[in-house]
């Protein structure tokens, strides 16, 4: 009796790895043909942006290509999530569509034993994700951004646009902007320049005429016949106006675009442990000088605290969509792939809709940054929770009045006569 029941366990135990490699190898086709299918389409908006910058800084199309490769990860990281509730749903709608989810059934395969290979898929890929935010999108991003700033501190000529404010150099605390330009000496005419020459001190300069020129590769403004206005450093009301006929000023900018190192505070450039220690510095910062703390300051604390939970909700996103795909999948009878593919872009617009929200609440103050980054996850998940009780219930069900039903004897009438 023990021996035979022993090889009833083993039975099952290889019947589930059967099962289980055989759930995967229906899901890992789909989820990776969706993860292709979602980067590209999250890349193009990226990829026109960046042709339209590249093409008026006549910058090399290497690094276009080198910016695109930064700007991956970010895209992976979203369609991840995406691409595994597309799978699940696929996967499951072909084995509905081929009766073969009944077929299993039939041989006593519960609901259960086909969730445990899917759930596990995503768990793991949950884990995956959650590493790319941890390594490898915050050096991506860091590398983005500096790659972008010296692009646009490269050859500005080549972007001046009249009555335009250019805000290239809005890092350095400089904007600046001119009308026209005059057709017979191409200078330009009435420049206007905005910047902070101390904390909290603006300055404005308006000037006649202005030619930009290079001069060992450095960006030259040359003004002509101008005034500037800067307030008083005794902290009154009152202005100093200077009075110049020939000003120079240097932008940061090179005529061959130059790489440099970048070192950003930006919380999407931040690893979990960093993130948390700037979340620390801002919050000491707010509890020293709580009556004089700036609205800027409590704003870059709700940021730093939305990214972080961000870091963490959006990876098990994928646990999420698998909770919900799973019995989505399983009520998927005819056209499985179209309408499973349909299911999933709805429950996907559903979920970035929930997280635009919360993203919203938690910079407004309205919600908690927690509770903002992962009210689409609970949402979703309790929705997929609700659906998979029913699904089992159901399943329960259907096996007791089968086991209810009685066996009909058939009776050979011409054998008894």
């Amino acid at each position: 009796m023990y021996t035979l029941i022993l090889w009833y366990r083993l039975r099952i135990k290889e019947n589930m790895k059967i099962l289980s490699r055989y759930c995967l190898k229906e899901f890992i086709p789909p989820f990776l043909i969706s993860l292709i299918c979602f980067t590209c389409i999250i890349l193009f908006d990226e990829l026109f942006r960046l042709v339209k910058l590249f093409v008026k800084k006549g910058v090399s199309p290497l690094y276009l290509i080198e910016s695109l490769l930064y700007v991956i990860p970010a895209t992976v990281v979203l369609s991840i999530p995406m691409a595994a509730l597309v799978a699940i749903l696929l996967a499951l709608g072909r084995l509905s569509t081929d009766s073969e989810i009944m077929a299993m059934r039939a041989h006593g395969i519960g609901y259960h034993q086909l969730m445990i290979p899917l759930l596990s898929a995503t768990v793991l890929l949950s884990v995956i994700d959650l590493g790319l935010m941890e390594y490898v999108l915050p050096r991506a991003t860091l590398a983005s951004v500096s790659l972008k700033r010296d692009i646009q501190r490269h050859n500005p000529a080549l972007i001046l646009e009249e009555g335009t404010v250019m805000k290239e150099l809005q890092s350095e605390g400089k904007i600046w902007m001119y009308e026209s330009t005059d057709p017979n000496t191409e200078q330009m005419q009435n420049v206007k320049i905005w910047d902070e020459y101390l904390p909290g001190k603006p300055r404005f300069t308006l000037a006649e005429t202005a030619t930009l020129r290079y001069e060992n590769g450095d960006a030259k403004l040359k003004l002509f016949n101008g005034h500037t206005y800067e307030p008083l450093t005794d902290d009154s009301e009152g202005f100093r106006i200077t009075q110049f006929k020939e000003q120079t000023l240097a932008l940061d900018f090179k005529k061959d675009l130059q790489r440099g190192d970048y070192k950003s505070r930006h919380p999407q450039t931040m690893r979990v442990g960093e993130l948390k220690a700037h979340i620390g510095n801002l919050e000491d910062t707010v509890k020293q000088k709580p009556d004089k703390t700036s609205e800027y300051t409590i704003n870059r604390l709700r940021y730093a605290k939305v990214e972080y939970h961000k870091k963490f909700a959006i990876p098990f996103a994928c646990l999420a969509f698998g909770i919900i795909g799973i019995p989505l999948g399983f009520i998927v009878k005819k056209n499985g792939k179209m309408i499973g593919f349909g299911i999933g872009l709805a429950v996907i617009l559903l979920y970035y809709l929930l997280l635009q929200i919360g993203q919203s609440g938690g910079l407004s103050g309205n919600m908690h940054p927690a509770f903002a980054m992962w009210f689409p996850n609970i949402v979703i998940g309790i929705l997929g929770i609700a659906f998979i009780i029913r699904m089992l219930g159901e399943g329960k069900l259907q096996t007791w009045r089968d086991s209810d039903s009685k066996i009909p004897i058939i009776v050979n009438r011409s054998a008894e006569s």
